[in-house]
């Protein structure tokens, strides 16, 4: 009956670590996720004008640097979001609009 007690004792603490590990795991994968997230603004920064220089249109742009950007990510076989890197995408074109804006002379 001894053996019992040590395999309850065994199954009890996996029941309790094993829980623990998928929360350090997924945990540990959001931190390397976030530290890439500023190479990941420089990529995306860098592909925005280049395309400035390629394409007329903003959505022939848009579509080119996210093309880019999943084609950089899957070739090293990195998970991204590209509808964050969108909407990334959006907002930097939004604020490049208010700071490019042109100044207006008070009369």
């Amino acid at each position: 009956m001894e053996w019992l007690n040590y395999a309850v004792s065994i199954l009890s603490g996996l029941a309790v670590a094993i829980p623990l590990v998928v929360k350090l795991v997924e945990y540990v994968s959001k931190s390397i996720k976030e530290k890439n997230w500023s190479k990941l603004l420089d990529l995306v920064m860098k592909l925005m004008s280049e395309a400035e220089n390629k394409f007329k249109t903003g959505a022939e742009k848009k579509e080119w640097v996210l093309a880019m950007v999943k084609s950089s990510a899957d070739t090293i076989n990195y998970d991204i979001d590209i509808d964050a890197v969108g909407n990334l995408i959006d907002s930097l074109c939004d604020m490049a609009n208010v700071v490019n804006a042109p100044v207006q002379e008070s009369k």
